[in-house]
């Protein structure tokens, strides 16, 4: 599959964690077995908007000749190996419920998928 097709689907997928988090942010969290109070609430709408914000780039970048592509490749690829190390530690550590092995194989495979396309196959 072409990396656009990755970054349209990864953009897609962060707009609904975007989109869910900004507009009812202690249900979702709830879903995820977490207790928000206000400030908790209003972290995860910021939290939200950043997803929000990355699902745009995404989707406007997906055109992209390749070497424009590719600082977006190495930015997905490095924040997703980073989501995926707090994730799993959360996740690992009961920080939330079983649902919490969403986001963690979520940023697993889009991590590897832009990998991927960071260290072999190097075009759109």
């Amino acid at each position: 599959m072409s990396l656009k097709f990755w970054m349209g689907l990864k953009a897609i997928v962060e707009v609904i964690f975007g989109i869910g988090f900004v507009v009812a942010p202690v249900l979702l969290g709830s879903m995820f077995g977490m207790n928000l109070d206000k400030q908790g609430a209003l972290m995860s709408q910021l939290f939200g908007t950043a997803f929000i914000f990355g699902a745009l780039i995404l989707w406007l970048c997906k055109n992209f000749p390749w070497p424009e592509a590719q600082k977006i490749v190495i930015a997905v690829t490095l924040s997703n190996a980073i989501g995926f190390v707090v994730t799993l530690i959360a996740t690992l550590n009961g920080v939330w419920n079983a649902l919490g092995w969403l986001p963690v194989g979520l940023f697993l495979v889009f991590g590897l998928v832009f990998a991927y396309f960071w260290f072999f196959k190097k075009s759109v």
